[in-house]
C-alpha cells in the first residue's frame, strides 16, 4: 500500500539541494531521483500529488502540498514545473484549412510554432472557458481562457469545440 503523506510520516520524504526528491520506504530503503506528478495538473496542481520511482510506481501520495513544510513543498513544486511541458497558446496566426489534418501557425508563451491539428478529438474544453489542444506529435497546448484570445483565434477554436 502506498503511504499517504501526513504529519506522522512527513520525515520520510525530503528534497536534496538540487530538488532531487528522496523517500525512505517502510522497510528503511532510501529511494532517490523520485518524480512528482500532479493527478490534476490543470485544475488542482498543488493537490493530489503522487511521487513516482524510476519504474513509475507510486511511492508516496500527497493530498495537498500545504500539508508539507514550506521548503519541501517549494522543492516539489519546482520538480513538478520541471516535468510539466504544456505550451500556452496565445494566438493562432494561420490555419491551412478547417478540415483535418491542418497546419496551424501559432504564438505560444515560448515563441512561434507550428502544429499539425490531426482530428477534432484533439481539442477539448476545460473548465472556466479553457481548452486543451494536442497536436499530432502529442505536444499539448493550453488555452486558459478562450474569450481572451483575438477574434480569429477564438473563432478557430470554437469551430472545433
Amino acid at each position: 500500500m502506498t503511504p499517504s503523506l501526513n504529519n506522522s510520516n512527513q520525515e520520510n520524504l525530503w528534497a536534496e539541494r538540487d530538488c532531487n526528491i528522496c523517500a525512505r520506504l517502510a522497510d528503511g530503503t532510501v529511494v532517490k531521483n523520485l518524480t512528482p506528478m500532479s493527478l490534476f495538473p490543470l485544475s488542482e496542481d498543488n493537490k493530489n500529488i503522487v511521487i513516482l520511482d524510476a519504474n513509475q510506481l507510486e511511492v508516496f501520495y500527497i493530498d495537498d502540498l500545504q500539508q508539507l513544510e514550506p521548503v519541501l513543498a517549494n522543492d516539489i513544486q519546482v520538480a513538478l514545473l520541471r516535468n510539466r511541458f504544456i505550451l500556452k497558446l496565445l494566438k493562432i496566426h494561420k490555419v491551412t484549412n478547417l478540415r483535418t489534418p491542418a497546419e496551424w501557425n501559432v504564438l505560444t508563451d515560448r515563441g512561434e510554432s507550428s502544429l499539425i491539428f490531426s482530428s477534432e478529438e484533439a481539442i477539448r474544453r476545460l473548465p472556466e472557458d479553457g481548452a486543451l489542444i494536442q497536436d499530432s506529435q502529442g505536444i499539448r497546448y493550453l488555452v486558459p481562457k478562450i474569450g481572451s484570445l483575438d477574434s480569429f483565434s477564438r473563432k478557430v477554436i470554437e469551430y472545433y469545440i
